[in-house]
Order: C-alpha cells, then sequence, then structure tokens
C-alpha cells in the first residue's frame, strides 16, 4: 500500500498518480482523469488485475513462455499483473494498470471463460522487476505438459514485502492430472503484509469452492 500527500506523484510501470493543487490525476494507457478533491492524503493499494478498463471476468490466464512438465512437489515461480486501486476517504475512485492489458478466452468459444491475458518466463526463484511474484506448486497424478494456468483471481490475497517493496500473490497449488486443478492456498509465499484485502478472508468454504478446473 502507498499513500500520497499533497504534491506526491507516484509512477508505478504505465500508471501514474499525482495529488496537487486541489486535484487527483489519474493515468494509464486506459484512463485519464482528473478529480477535483480536498483530501489530503490518496490511498493506493494493490489489487487483483481484473478492473482496467472496466471489470468483465474474475480470471487470470498465465500463459508460461516455456511448457514445462513439472515434477510432483516442484515448486516454480511465475510473474502477474495487478490493478491498483486509488481510494480517497475509504472509497475507491478508479483503478489503472502499471501494465498492458490484454484479454483472452479460455477454452472453446461456446464454453470457454474470457480471462485477463499474461505471459511469463518460468523461474526457481523470484525474478526482479514491478510484477506479481507467484509461486506454484505442482501435486502430479498424471505426468503432462503445462504452457498455462487459468486462476481464479475473486479471492485472491496479495502481499508487499516492505523491505524491498516486492509484490506477492498467495501460494496457488495446481494439481496435474487429466485436466488442471487450480485452487490458492490462502498463505504468502514469502513473509510479507497483506495489502489486499485489507482483512484477510475467514470465509474457508467459500476459498475452497473457488478453485479452477482447466478442462481444455
Amino acid at each position: 500500500m502507498w499513500i500520497l500527500r499533497k504534491g506526491d506523484t507516484l509512477e508505478i510501470g504505465r500508471a501514474e498518480i499525482s495529488l496537487n493543487d486541489g486535484r487527483l490525476i489519474l493515468k494509464d494507457e486506459h484512463v485519464k482523469r482528473s478529480i477535483l478533491t480536498d483530501a489530503e492524503e490518496v490511498e493506493v493499494r494493490p489489487h487483483p488485475p481484473v478492473n482496467v478498463p472496466s471489470r468483465v471476468t474474475d480470471y487470470l490466464m498465465i500463459r508460461m513462455r516455456e511448457g514445462i512438465v513439472p515434477a510432483d512437489g516442484q515448486e516454480l515461480w511465475l510473474s502477474a499483473p495487478y490493478d491498483l486501486g486509488i481510494s480517497l476517504d475509504g472509497e475507491i475512485v478508479g483503478f489503472l494498470s502499471p501494465f498492458r492489458v490484454k484479454y483472452s478466452l479460455y477454452g472453446p468459444t461456446t464454453e470457454g471463460v474470457v480471462c485477463r491475458y499474461h505471459e511469463s518466463p518460468v523461474s526457481r526463484a523470484p525474478q526482479q522487476g514491478i510484477d506479481a511474484k507467484v509461486k506454484v506448486i505442482f501435486k502430479v497424478e498424471s505426468p503432462r505438459e503445462v504452457d498455462r494456468i487459468v486462476i481464479p483471481v475473486n479471492e485472491l490475497d496479495i502481499f508487499l514485502r516492505n523491505e524491498d517493496g516486492a509484490i506477492y500473490y498467495e501460494v496457488v497449488e495446481v494439481t496435474v492430472g487429466d485436466d488442471l486443478y487450480v485452487e490458492l492456498k490462502n498463505e504468502p509465499p514469502v513473509e510479507a503484509d497483506l495489502v489486499y484485502p485489507p482483512v484477510k478472508s475467514v470465509d474457508l468454504i467459500q476459498r475452497i469452492a473457488s478453485g479452477y478446473r482447466m478442462v481444455w
């Protein structure tokens, strides 16, 4: 989470936020807004990457630049986007994306799911950069190649490590069989502070039901 005060400007990737002369200015590749305000400060918080230019899905598809055949228990790291939610007096007044925004369809035209789309390298350790870091743990029941995962982000927790400002998704577990089952594990991959949502989810039944089965 970032706090902007009068005279401050925050630039993250393609997004820029400034609070000057009684105006809050929001800019990215899709948004350019000027909001009149007497507020002394503005809160900026990472959000799931499905709000820009408008919310059309609850899913993020990460396509791996190199397909892999994971081993049981293997842990790998991917990168992911996030949106920035801008709040005045506790109320969100807009969203920006620090990243190029692209959507894609996972599955056939008649039954598929629209997803925010992101391409990522595959690595054994989190890579540097403004992207969110995603730790993926594989449970392999039947070996097969994996070249993408679809993450349900409606219940996603996002963390910020204060020592370097790095942003992390909660741990993602992928069960590999005849199809893939993607589940959020409700735990940070490193020691970090929860920044989205502001209060940790306690509805475990809803979280368990929020996994996604990739069947195509």
